[in-house]
């Protein structure tokens, strides 16, 4: 079995439409080769639009959503998949099952008929697999068409257990359904608020830019989004910096590939304006954004930074990924400095950054990602519930490290994109027990910050161990941002 890629181009089809063929090429590169969808996708569209000039625009928003449509769909595609095959689809070769998830859903999401949906996915087969397995393809189709959307739905309703029918209906692994209710309960939220949430990480998130202060101004950067891309923009609803665009590449902007603008999730600019503007007590300009890449926070950061008199050290353990700091942040090479080296041993004796150096740091942690999920729909299904034992590890090295580095009086801003209440509240709870700091009350500094109140219940965010101070969690199905997490703390000792 031969299976296309990118690089080879697309000047040699046969019969299937380029569409799909992309969307194939693409979804093989994320499954077979890990590869990023929000990476490979563009780059694809680029070879085939060389190859086939007809390829135009519409084209192209129908591949995006056949592949992001079946990433996000994958679960429950799954699910309904396996109800019509004769083994395991564990069994089954990868690149059919690839092929099947496509066409259902077609059948099943898109506006479709049932028999283009077939034929055209049939025709796709014929294209990447062997003779064989495109019969199957056709015989699984068909029969998926004959049983029906309504009589699907019905069988998901049949599940009993109430976490895994939301797991098949909203397509999410069990366990990360299981983590969102425990997170939704810890953070004081209403556990019922559930499957609003599983819900809106299967909606496709609304692209977002940011104007880094003192190098564009927002009204600037929609004026330039309507000129350029030829899109409709509103205002942030969350952040003041924020410009909200209906569609469009944004790198086609002058201003992004200047580095005066960026694009970056509402939550990820409040949270990075947080870590700039969370009170100290006493001097305010040595600056640290300890996990740095790929360089959106600190961007903000170091625009906030500069007209403050502030100096930015930007730290990233990947030199690859210091690299991108360094392209983002090159409007700001007189404020950021950007050096690459582990972040639990940065500083302390004979170098440049002793011990209780810095006024604020940023501590933007590596984590299970689950508050992005609708940005990078492949990585549900990449994580496990085993990789947060090392990953909860990691951030209570990086937080260690960051209280030692930060001076008395001075202020840490520990920041995740996930709920989880191990990498979260968990963390803050173990620093508050082994003293020395204060938690800030985060909620209400954010709500300051915001365009407006962020509609945090009275109760949200307060931990264990803190006398008023509270935590800050965002929620896709309220806020519409990724899942951000914030806690502001402050050194007393």
């Amino acid at each position: 079995m031969t299976t296309h890629r990118y690089s080879d181009g697309y000047r040699a089809l046969r019969g299937a439409d380029p569409a799909r063929l992309v969307a194939f090429d693409v979804l093989r590169q994320v499954t077979e080769d890990d590869a990023f969808a929000n990476l490979a996708l563009p780059q694809a569209l680029r070879v085939v639009r060389r190859d086939i000039p007809s390829f135009d625009s519409r084209d192209a928003a129908f591949t995006s959503e056949l592949v992001y449509g079946t990433l996000r769909g994958r679960g429950r595609l799954d699910w309904v998949i396996a109800r019509h095959l004769t083994r395991p689809l564990s069994e089954a070769d990868p690149a059919v099952v690839d092929v099947l998830r496509l066409g259902v859903h077609q059948l099943l999401d898109m506006r479709v008929p049932d028999h283009a949906g077939v034929a055209a996915t049939v025709d796709l087969a014929r294209e990447v697999v062997t003779d064989g397995p495109v019969r199957m393809v056709n015989a699984v189709l068909r029969s998926i068409t004959r049983e029906g959307a309504d009589t699907i739905d019905a069988a998901i309703d049949m599940i009993e257990d109430e976490d895994e029918r939301l797991a098949v209906r909203h397509s999410h692994p069990l366990w990360m359904v299981r983590t969102f209710r425990e997170a939704l309960i810890a953070h004081g939220e209403d556990p019922a608020d559930l499957e609003d949430l599983l819900a809106a990480d299967n909606v496709a998130p609304i692209v977002t830019l940011v104007a880094r202060p003192g190098l564009l101004e927002p009204a600037d950067l929609a004026d330039e989004a309507e000129d350029v891309l030829g899109t409709r923009v509103a205002p942030g609803e969350v952040s003041d910096l924020a410009v909200l665009i209906e569609s469009g590449d944004p790198a086609a902007l002058p201003s992004v590939r200047a580095g005066r603008a960026g694009a970056q999730d509402e939550g990820s600019q409040l949270c990075a304006v947080l870590a700039a503007s969370a009170p100290v007590d006493g001097s305010d300009s040595q600056w640290l954004d300890l996990c740095a890449g790929p360089g959106g926070k600190a961007a903000l950061m170091g625009a906030l930074a500069r007209g403050r008199d502030a100096h930015l050290l930007a730290n990233e353990i990947h030199p690859h990924r210091a690299r991108l700091v360094e392209r983002v942040t090159r409007q700001l090479e007189d404020t950021v400095e950007v050096v690459s080296g582990d972040g639990r041993t940065l500083g302390g004796p004979r170098t440049s950054w002793p011990l209780g150096t810095f006024d604020r740091i940023l501590v933007d942690a590596p984590c299970t990602g689950m508050g992005s999920l609708r940005r990078r729909p492949e990585s549900r299904w990449r994580r496990q519930l085993s990789d947060v034992d090392d990953l909860v590890r990691l951030q209570e090295e990086l937080l260690d490290r960051a209280l030692e580095l930060v001076r008395p009086g001075g202020v840490v801003t520990y920041v995740t994109c996930s709920p989880h209440a191990r990498e979260t509240r968990g963390q803050v709870e173990r620093l508050l027990a082994r003293g020395g700091v204060e938690l800030l009350d985060t909620v209400d500094l954010a709500n300051v910050l915001a365009v407006a109140d962020l509609g945090i219940p009275a109760g949200a965010g307060a931990v264990t161990g803190s006398k008023s101070g509270r935590t800050l969690q965002l929620w896709e199905h309220r806020n519409g941002t990724d899942l951000m997490f914030a806690a502001v703390l402050r050194r007393v000792a």
